[in-house]
């Protein structure tokens, strides 16, 4: 009794033990398996993974579970019965079938391959070598990955034979059985081999030996068992799944095309891991043995179709990768663990999900994983954009160029041999990058560009499309801007130089990611040579070509700048130039427009460097995104910190900028004063006091503003010293997934970019400085309003003057001392006459002279000649005048000396300068002479000219006895026969009998002189 008692405890009490084993068991698998759906759904977002199945052997348990949908577009869900391509984990399928073969006795696995197929043939280093069956399991034939390429689409009966025979005389990067190198191809041979022995299809045999023997009932070799449950396939294209049907590979279905669901890789699992119970379980076995013979890569060792990881736990493994489905399988044969996940996107978060899968699921720590990259698409999306956006830019330009044609701007240009040289010669130029470009594939990964287009994502066509689109615009432009050129050849040019500095920038960029590609691929460095030299001749001959027009270009604006100033200061009347500072005139001349000028280089360079790292970081992100968003963010710190500094300094630049002007205004006076200001010795000191403080101030506020971007700068490359100890101290940490060499490029590149990051950021101070030159030259053509169009306008003037009148002529203006005015004047002067006026200073004589000259715009009143009133801007053109003081100009401008060579010999003899001055090609050969000498060869310009009207201001005041003399009873009375009209002021009153009248000016008015004088 006791002892049936104390045996029923017992058992009650290991049931109780068992149930909350397996409760706690049950507890911890919901557990793991919320953690797997978290991650699930991550991948599928990132990886762009429309649906997905998902196979979990663990604890003795199946868990199937299904996410997203086998048809994206009609939300068809994926289901347990939905099927999939399991690329490369077909490899299993193929190496169990080769076992099947090898276990009969009919086929031998150190044989090698030529014993089977006889043609078959390969070389090593010019000799043929022979590759055995074992050697095509392992993948250590030799045969080198990128023979992937050579397999093309084929349907037909004999399309495995086909893809084999595309091995004929290949070359193998290394002695079979030496190195271990993945090479799908490698399994379609096998795949022949087995046709060859059995005599049937391979798909047949596989199907029949294989398949149905483990019952997998919806498993099949390149073709659905029912296409109705066939998950649509799609690939990335711009952060989103599209779908893709890609052409039939039956050459390759030994190696990539093995169908099936979630249900039969269950049960496939099961077999692999001794669960369920087949014949074929000892021939599994045997593909699960990892060579031996051949060093590790990645920690891993490859056996027949599986990978065997050496990490310690056991796990034999292997992806798949198809155009447009992936695949992982792992097992771990010990704890009777396994994962199969299918999905239908080309993505490589299938597999870096499976392997995370699998360690979660057997309670390991994910620990350090791998980088998941994303075929590129990233990069060709970026790339897409910038096209994008410049293709625009390129169709806004050739808009604007048919709108100035339509404006008469551009006008056609006849072709002749040196433009259509030119555009040849940029035809020739092109030829070696589209080569470039068709070699890409190639140099990069060893495939052609029909193979490229099926494995990569729908971005990179449509990159390849813009690509082609904007070079063709590009040069469709250029030929049209030939044809058509800008009036305005400087502008013309700068489109090719900003793309030009474009150019620079990429082939910068591409320098350094060639250098940092270079030091970790077994890429053939031919390529690498070919496109490292035609980048550095872009770079080299792009930045010379650049460097060469922006001189030309930059002085060429110099120009510009200052005639369009000039000519709006020549443009405005002597009214208004008489209130605009010296000062600022110079100021605005010289240093703004200089600094105008250099901007352009600073532009160019600012855009080459900005390209150059903006092409760097689009490379870095499509080697690890995250870390690179990171590092942009700390560079824009950098920037951020340089604006605001920028802003806060730029009130010392402005405020340097305004003592510029009182300098240059200073400077202008004792140009001007130096006679005056050379009398007294204190008021030199006092005046070279006021010079020396405001050249103090300025240096004071340049120096402020420059220290303060030197602190800045520091700051700046403290900065970036900081980013580059993120990158290589941080990173590992932050980011695990991140392989060893992706860090050491990332370090290389912004060592490389510091350079560029540096030159951008020192710009600032150039380019504040740019803005401020700006809005003073902006500022100081405001202080110059043009006159009215009419103004503008040459009249033609008539010189046959019978009278001059001023009627009801009137002027007011400000001055230190009040308002002064002039008039009311009336006033009329026939041909032929001379008046005298005279009158104290501050009587308005000057003021009355202007005006009468059109210097001046009444106020009220006008100007008649010959009974018409003329517009005041117009009136000069009817006079000859000397005012005072006088001022020569070197070149007699607007006189036509042709037939005159006698007058002028004539002239000079006459006012006494024979011998001193000559004229050679209207020009005068000195003005170094007395003040009477000058005053005499400015009346020489008055005869030259021959205008209607003379107009002499106190002329006579700097002549000696005589000459006044000769002046007042010999040239005057000339002029008048002449039919003259002469208006001088002067003080000479023992000389008033000449005038015909003698008018006084009194306190801006007009009276006839009381003291007449009667001839």
């Amino acid at each position: 009794m006791h002892y049936h008692l104390s045996t029923k405890i017992t058992l009650t009490a290991l049931f109780v033990f068992l149930f909350f084993q397996v409760s706690a068991q049950v507890k911890s698998l919901d557990s793991l398996l919320k953690k797997a759906d978290s991650e699930v759904n991550k991948a599928m977002k990132k990886g762009n993974i429309p649906g997905l199945s998902l196979v979990i052997i663990a604890n003795g348990q199946q868990i199937i579970r299904n996410y997203g949908y086998a048809d994206l577009q009609n939300k068809v869900p994926v289901t347990s019965n939905t099927l999939f391509e399991i690329g490369s984990c077909s490899k299993a399928f193929t190496a169990l079938a080769m076992a099947r073969l090898v276990d009969r006795g009919q086929i031998n696995p150190d044989a090698s391959v030529s014993d089977y197929l006889p043609w078959f043939r390969v070389t090593f280093k010019g000799k043929a070598v022979k590759i055995s069956i074992k050697q095509l399991l392992h993948h250590t034939s030799g045969i080198p990955w990128k023979t992937i390429s050579n397999i093309s689409p084929i349907d037909n009966p004999d399309a495995l034979e086909q893809t084999v025979r595309t091995l004929q005389n290949q070359k193998l990067a290394h002695l079979p059985g030496k190195k271990f190198e993945y090479a799908t191809i490698n399994y379609d041979i096998c795949a022949l081999i087995i046709q060859s022995v059995t005599q049937q299809p391979f798909e047949n045999y596989v199907q029949e030996q294989v398949i149905n023997p483990l019952k997998l009932s919806h498993t099949q070799v390149g073709y659905p068992v029912n296409s109705s449950l066939m998950a649509k396939g799609y690939k990335s294209a711009f952060y989103h799944p599209e779908p893709f049907t890609p052409p039939v590979f039956k050459g390759n279905n030994a190696a990539g095309y093995v169908i099936s669901n979630a249900t039969d890789m269950s049960e496939w699992l099961k077999f692999q891991m001794g669960l369920k119970p087949s014949v074929l379980f000892k021939s599994a076995l045997w593909t699960q043995q990892r060579d031996e013979s051949v060093e590790l890569h990645q920690m891993s060792s490859y056996a027949m179709g599986w990978e065997v990881a050496l990490n310690g736990s056991g796990e034999i493994y292997h992806d798949g990768f198809n155009p447009s489905f992936t695949a992982y399988t792992a097992f771990r044969p010990r704890t009777k663990t396994g994962v199969v996940i299918m999905a239908n996107a080309s993505s490589n978060y299938t597999a870096y999900l499976g392997a995370l899968i699998i360690k979660i699921i057997s309670g390991d720590e994910p620990g350090k994983g791998y980088e998941v990259k994303d075929g590129g698409d990233s990069a060709y999306s970026i790339v897409s954009v910038i096209l994008v956006l410049y293709i625009l830019v390129i169709i806004g330009y050739s808009i604007f160029m048919f709108i100035e044609i339509g404006q008469k701007k551009r006008a056609y240009s006849n072709l002749n041999f040196s433009k259509v040289s030119a555009m040849l010669k940029c035809l020739f130029i092109l030829l070696p990058f589209v080569y470039a470009v068709y070699l890409l594939p190639k140099a990069t990964v060893g495939f052609n560009w029909s193979a490229i287009f099926v494995w990569s994502p729908f971005s990179l066509q449509v990159c390849l499309v813009l690509l082609t689109a904007a070079v063709s615009l590009s040069y469709l432009t250029y030929v049209f801007s030939i044809v058509y050129p800008a009036k305005n050849t400087f502008r013309g040019k700068m489109p090719l130089l900003v793309l030009l500095g474009i150019l620079a920038g990429f082939a910068n960029m591409i320098i350094i990611i060639l250098i940092t590609s270079s030091l970790n691929t077994d890429a053939d460095l031919k390529y690498f040579y070919f496109y490292y030299l035609l980048m550095a001749l872009l770079y080299l001959m792009g930045r010379r070509y650049v460097q060469i027009q922006l001189i030309r270009f930059s002085r060429g604006l110099t120009y510009n700048l200052r005639i369009e100033l000039v000519g709006k200061i020549l443009g405005t009347s002597h009214q208004k130039f008489e209130k605009i500072p010296r000062g600022n005139i110079y100021t605005s001349l010289n240093d703004d427009v200089g600094v105008i000028g250099e901007s352009t280089n600073v532009f160019i360079i600012l855009i080459t460097n900005f390209i150059t790292a903006i092409g760097a970081f689009i490379y870095l992100a499509s080697i690890a995104f995250w870390a690179t968003l990171i590092t942009v963010c700390l560079v824009v710190i950098i920037l951020i910190v340089y604006y605001f500094a920028g802003n806060s300094t730029n009130v010392y630049f402005e405020q340097a900028r305004n003592s510029q002007n009182i300098f240059m205004n200073l400077t202008s006076d004792m140009i001007e004063g130096f006679k005056e200001i050379s009398l007294q010795k204190g008021k030199k000191q006092e005046y070279q006091g006021r010079v020396s403080d405001a050249a103090q101030y300025y240096k004071e506020k340049i120096v402020t503003a420059s220290i303060r971007f030197v602190n800045v700068s520091l700051i700046g490359e403290t900065l970036l010293i900081i980013v580059l100890g993120v990158v290589a101290f941080g990173f590992p940490k932050m980011f695990p997934s991140i392989q060893v060499y992706t860090i050491s490029s990332f370090v290389v590149i912004l060592l490389y970019l510091i350079g560029p990051i540096n030159s951008i950021l020192s710009s600032i101070p150039a380019l504040l400085q740019v803005r401020i030159a700006w809005n003073r030259i902006q500022e100081f053509i405001k202080t110059i309003p043009v006159n009215n169009k009419e103004v503008q306008e040459m009249l033609p003037v008539d010189k046959n003057i019978q009278h001059i009148a001023a009627h009801q002529l009137t002027f007011a203006y400000q001055s230190d001392n009040g308002e002064f005015s002039v008039g009311p004047i009336n006033l009329e002067i026939n041909k032929g006459e001379i008046i005298f006026i005279i009158g104290g200073n501050g009587s308005g004589k000057t003021t009355l002279a202007k005006l009468l000259t059109g210097l001046y715009t009444p106020t009220s009143g006008e100007v008649r000649i010959n009974g018409k009133a003329i517009n005041p801007a117009l009136l000069g053109e009817y006079y000859s005048a000397i005012f005072s003081p006088a001022y020569l100009f070197d070149t007699l401008y607007n006189v036509d000396l042709d037939h005159k060579r006698e007058k002028i010999d004539s002239y000079l003899k006459t006012l006494g300068l024979e011998g001193k001055v000559s004229i050679i090609e209207n020009r005068f050969s000195t003005l170094e002479l007395s003040g009477g000498q000058k005053k005499r060869l400015a009346l020489l310009q008055c005869y030259l000219e021959d205008s209607p009207i003379y107009l002499f201001d106190e002329w006579a005041a700097d002549q000696d006895p005589d000459y006044r003399k000769f002046f007042y009873r010999n040239l005057l009375p000339e002029m008048r026969a002449q039919g003259k009209i002469v208006i001088a002021i002067t003080h000479d009153d023992h000389y008033f009998d000449v005038a015909d009248k003698v008018l006084k000016m009194d306190m801006g008015q007009l009276e006839y002189y009381r003291k007449l004088i009667i001839q």
